[in-house]
């Protein structure tokens, strides 16, 4: 994997199932992990973040965006992101979230990685393509123009 590479095909996962939005944000955190962009201890700074400040984790038109607390970010070892699927959706702050989007980013990264991936879901027709797309390909490739 390039470094510079905050999307890569292998973290993004469709057609999954979750009862509860901590159990998706462990599967977001768990991703990012495996595909080298936090250290283990990343995913409980998500879960922190999920307990303390759930508001700043879901930002419209079905989608949620599960990162860590700024303190967390020593655990970033570079930006990036994971998309997680979910075509029936998970409740999440009284919405219910279809795309889950962990975020891996050091601070300076942070406002760029948002940016960017509020320009792809801007638009609600925009955000359902990524609800009921099931194709790794397409989503990776829709969410690669903004990222």
């Amino acid at each position: 994997m390039n470094q510079n590479e905050v999307l890569v095909k292998e973290s993004i996962v469709t057609g999954q199932a979750f009862t509860s939005k901590e159990d998706a944000t462990i599967m977001a955190g768990e991703i990012l992990f495996q595909n080298g962009y936090v250290e283990k201890e990343y995913i409980q700074s998500m879960l922190e973040k999920l307990e303390t400040q759930s508001f700043a984790t879901y930002i419209g038109n079905g989608v949620a965006i599960p990162h860590g607390m700024a303190e967390g970010s020593k655990h970033v070892k570079h930006t990036g992101i994971s998309v997680i699927q979910v075509p029936d959706g998970v409740f999440w702050n009284e919405e219910m979230a279809y795309v889950i989007v962990g975020i891996a980013a050091n601070s300076d990264d942070h406002m760029g990685v948002l940016s960017a991936l509020a320009d792809a879901i801007e638009e609600e027709e925009d955000a359902k393509k990524l609800w009921k797309e099931s194709s790794v390909e397409n989503i990776f490739n829709l969410l690669s123009m903004s990222l």
